[in-house]
């Protein structure tokens, strides 16, 4: 093998090895398919064998979650975009603001079926329990929105 053939196949190593790597390191910040299942957090104030039961049955809900999640994730950066645009265009955030809108009201319809399906199977404790620590999430997360500087 020839010196230019054997640098050839070095570097295509290295940029396999390297691919490698930030496969790794970009999926290990995404998360994995296998992370904490829909409304997870949900689940902390009620018993631990009622707890296995529905993260169960929320794990099995993932495929369905995480495309929403995804969407919203897109929706919100459009609408920053379009916010902080040089050349602001009224009808684009409009457009953004209402694809965010639909996303949203379908992942929070999902996220209500979700409450309405475990709170059924739970003594009446539990599913008080449960909606407190639902409540006050929402309260919890009423935060200020990130300004348009920060998209960047």
């Amino acid at each position: 093998m020839n010196r230019n053939n054997m640098i050839l196949v070095a570097l295509l190593i290295s940029l396999a090895v390297n691919l490698l790597i930030a496969g790794f390191v970009i999926g290990k910040m995404r998360g994995s398919p296998r992370g904490a299942p829909p409304m997870a957090w949900m689940t902390e104030h009620i018993s631990p064998e009622t707890q296995r039961r529905i993260r169960g049955q929320m794990r099995g809900q993932q495929e369905e979650v995480r495309p929403l999640r995804e969407d919203m994730r897109k929706a919100q950066l459009a609408v920053r975009k379009a916010v902080s645009a040089e050349d602001y265009d009224p009808q684009a955030l409009e457009l953004a603001l209402q694809q965010s809108r639909e996303v949203s009201a379908k992942y929070q319809a999902l996220m209500h079926k979700n409450l309405v399906t475990v709170s059924k199977e739970l003594p009446r404790e539990q599913r008080m329990a449960l909606a407190r620590v639902a409540l006050q999430r929402a309260q919890n997360e009423k935060r200020p929105p990130r300004s348009p500087e920060s998209i960047r």
